[in-house]
């Protein structure tokens, strides 16, 4: 199993940190690539290649992540071939999970890939009155079920289930009158 983004934030990166090591090997490393560097940037061409460089990498970046924006995805292989999810249908799809739990007042899903398994997060409001280890045990059961039976996906790793907030009033117990 893998996910899949877009290329342009490891060209950026790569862009920056060879210029980064370039700068930090030429002053720590062999000062005489040092002032060469030095000498070159210190040149009003120098300087204009540099910035030129660096703006272009960065605009690079923000292109790919907001003008080709790539959904995520998470793939694996069926019978019949390779298969790729969306992470965010997957979220949404355990988002309405939760939400056939009463208690559950609102929920939200995070993914995390590993090596060969998807790990979830999931971040719940309960009702207050409710039994939370049973709650978060089931909906643990329940998700991990739904994902494998209607998703196909099989390596989940840990579902990890956090209350974020307890919601509504207690219920009122009402003391019944003694009997004299």
């Amino acid at each position: 199993m893998k996910s899949r983004t877009g290329r342009g934030s490891f060209i950026t990166n790569a862009v920056l940190l060879l210029l980064g090591g370039a700068l930090i090997y030429g002053n720590a490393v062999n000062r005489e690539f040092g002032a060469f560097v030095s000498e070159f940037i210190a040149t009003p061409l120098g300087g204009l290649v540099l910035g030129g460089v660096m703006i272009a990498s960065v605009i690079m970046g923000w292109l790919t992540r907001f003008m080709g924006k790539k959904e995520k995805f998470i793939d694996f292989q069926s019978e019949d071939g390779s298969v790729g999810i969306s992470i965010k249908a997957i979220q949404d799809f355990i988002e309405r999970v939760g939400k056939e739990f009463a208690a559950v007042k609102s929920i939200e899903s995070r993914l995390i890939h590993n090596k060969n398994k998807v790990d979830i997060a999931i971040n719940v409001k309960v009702l207050s009155g409710n039994k939370i280890p049973e709650l978060t045990q089931v909906l643990q059961q329940r998700v991990r079920e739904s994902v494998r039976e209607s998703l196909g996906i099989d390596e989940i790793g840990t579902i990890t289930v956090k209350v974020a907030e307890i919601v509504g009033e207690p219920a009122k117990h009402v003391d019944k009158p003694s009997e004299d």
